[in-house]
């Protein structure tokens, strides 16, 4: 079996395929240079105190969380093998499908968020329409996405043109994810890691950054 992120299979059925590596590097280099100047500022408003063991353990404890979230995208994968279609992704959740129950495959491009860049969507419906599973081109490259096709080798619909989210959406209304059709999650999430953040600063400098 052969496994890639960018390459195409060298024998048809039996393929693995594994996210963008650059989009893990991009995220671990983010989270360095993003709380590198908040761990040196409370590390040295901490100097008076000589608490600064308090602010590496705290520090550890996010590094160790940041290393299993790296940990869990670089298990993520997706294969193709004789009877089967498997796909492993970073957030929970697993698909493990009998590739006679994929009835046909959808290929579109659709626009990024705010850009006029686009990305390869690959929609996997059953005999019914539903979705089976999804990959998107923010996560898997276009080599990976066409590997997958050539290996189930499925008809393939190919739409002419790239859409809008909101169009795609709206064409196959089973295709989003939980969180997709719920905008209002990535806004509450991202304010509450925020919230968690600056309340973590605050709790850090009132115990370790006094001098009682």
């Amino acid at each position: 079996m052969s496994t890639t992120d960018a390459a195409m299979p060298t024998e048809r059925g039996t393929v693995t395929v594994r996210p963008r590596r650059e989009l893990a590097r991009g995220a671990t280099l983010t989270g360095v240079l993003s709380l590198s100047p908040v761990l040196v500022a409370v590390l040295w408003l901490t100097l008076p105190t000589g608490h600064q063991s308090g602010v590496l353990a705290v520090t550890g404890g996010v590094v160790v969380m940041g290393l299993l979230m790296y940990w869990r995208y670089r298990l993520s994968y997706a294969a193709v093998t004789r009877t089967e279609f498997v796909k492993r992704g970073w957030l929970p959740g697993f698909v493990r499908l009998r590739r006679d129950e994929i009835d046909s495959l959808v290929l579109v491009r659709t626009y990024r968020d705010h850009s006029t860049e686009t990305a390869a969507q690959l929609l996997a419906l059953d005999d019914e329409g539903r979705r089976l599973f999804r990959m998107r081109g923010t996560y898997w490259s276009e080599a990976s996405v066409d590997a997958v096709v050539d290996a189930l080798g499925i008809p393939t619909t190919v739409l002419p043109r790239p859409l809008t989210r909101r169009e795609f959406f709206a064409a196959y209304p089973d295709s989003p994810y939980w969180y997709e059709s719920r905008p209002w999650i990535g806004a509450t999430v991202a304010g509450s890691l925020f919230a968690l953040a600056t309340g973590t600063l605050v709790l850090l400098f009132q115990a370790f950054g006094s001098g009682a």
